[in-house]
């Protein structure tokens, strides 16, 4: 195919012409993958030449929510590609991109109370991918002070997508410049295929690290339509426009790949769908929220502290349900850490973790702390200490923590004053 060759060449010539380390960015679907086997391939032939001097980076974000089948799925390529560019010493390092735990999607949702995201409140996408992204580009351009990023989208995948595409200013290399980091360009080389290109460069072409017979199978049993085959077919606008996201996105109404995915089989996926379900309907109950935002105002707040505790149960049972990890321990303990700013202090979502047989070495430090304070339970004033528990637990919501601290100081004041029975 023409094409193939004309993209392969545009690539090598791009490649030769600066000492900028490359980045190519990965998801594990098809546009990504089709970018980065035709520059696996261009580095296997400059390799004959000893012409591969420069280091290329494949990126890959992993938001902890991804459907669990594209999160196995998108580990075990990544690591397929990156024992295939050892075996074959390729200069060719995969890094896995994570948020950090205290911006992760249940962090800020059971921790924070976070409403799950809508069209207006799309608060995901920059805590979960954008903001570890850029800190891993920006420290790449920091080291090598510039860089060029290599992005699989397509003008043909929607009109919007080509109005992006054909509204970055281009120099004369075709290269456009990363909005928000300095000195990063950004090179699209399969931005003119159509859709029938890329499955038909799939189908044909082996992956070098593997085979696409998964990814095939994911977009097929995504669609909705057990009989589209892509592999026959690569132009069937089913297969074609399906997309996989993180499986808690209440973004849109029905996520159709999940719903595509029990349809043709995936049934064991039903617990996850009726979870984001509830998700979405408790963040439209106002009587599910607080009556004041997190800085003070009055108007529709975060989760109530109780509804994140119940959040929080229901989602290690569907974990157990489905029988795959959706949420990190390091995550539990973040959001307790959060619980505590919010009045919770009786390590609640540790509790609760460890009834799930989660947390487990937290329970050492719980069992420490008890242990500790019956170790010097004669040097602690008991009474003092429930007099400030009742605080605690009088103002575990955000609404009336107003001054919680003075309220602490001044019972603490009083009670060394004497006035212990005064204070109401």
């Amino acid at each position: 195919m023409i094409k193939i060759q004309t993209t392969k060449q545009n690539l090598k010539n791009q490649y030769l012409v600066d000492n900028r380390p490359w980045v190519v960015t990965f998801s594990g679907g098809k546009d990504s993958t089709v970018v980065l086997q035709l520059v696996i391939e261009m580095l296997l032939e400059l390799q004959k030449e000893k012409l591969d001097t420069k280091i290329v980076y494949v990126v890959t974000s992993d938001t902890f929510v991804e459907m669990p089948v594209i999160e196995n799925y998108t580990e075990n390529v990544i690591e397929k590609i990156q024992n295939y560019a050892d075996k074959q010493k390729l200069n060719l390092k995969t890094n896995l991109i994570t948020p950090k735990v205290d911006e992760t999607f249940w962090s800020l949702v059971l921790g924070k109370g976070y409403p799950s995201p809508n069209q207006w409140f799309r608060w995901c996408t920059d805590r979960m991918k954008i903001r570890p992204t850029t800190l891993f580009l920006n420290n790449l351009v920091g080291k090598y002070s510039s860089i060029l990023m290599l992005l699989g989208v397509r003008s043909a995948e929607s009109d919007s997508r080509a109005k992006s595409i054909n509204s970055r200013e281009l120099n004369h290399r075709d290269l456009s410049m990363h909005e928000q980091i300095p000195n990063a360009f950004i090179l699209s080389p399969v931005k003119d295929w159509s859709n029938e290109d890329v499955w038909t460069y799939l189908s044909k072409n082996e992956a070098p690290w593997g085979s696409h017979k998964t990814m095939m199978s994911l977009y097929d049993k995504g669609s909705g339509e057990a009989d589209c085959n892509i592999a026959i077919h690569p132009d069937a606008p089913s297969c074609g426009k399906t997309r996989f996201g993180c499986w808690v996105c209440t973004v849109v109404e029905k996520d159709k790949s999940m719903l595509g995915m029990i349809k043709n089989g995936e049934t064991w996926m039903e617990p996850l769908d009726k979870y984001r379900t509830k998700l979405k309907i408790y963040r439209d109950d106002k009587t599910k929220r607080d009556t004041r935002k997190r800085d003070g105002r009055r108007g529709i707040g975060p989760f109530l502290l109780e509804i994140r505790k119940e959040l929080l149960i229901s989602l290690l049972e569907t974990e157990k349900e489905v029988n795959h990890q959706l949420i990190k321990d390091e995550e539990i303990i973040q959001i307790q850490k959060f619980w505590n700013n919010d009045g919770d202090i009786e390590n609640t979502a540790l509790n609760i973790a460890l009834t799930f047989n989660r947390c487990v070495d937290a329970k050492i430090e719980i069992n420490q702390i008890k242990k500790y304070l019956d170790d010097y339970k004669d040097r602690i004033d008991i009474k003092l200490f429930e007099r400030i528990y009742e605080i605690e637990k009088y103002r575990k919501n955000i609404s009336n923590r107003y001054k919680i601290s003075e309220d602490i100081r001044d019972r603490t004041m009083n009670y060394f004053k004497g006035n212990y029975n005064e204070i109401e």
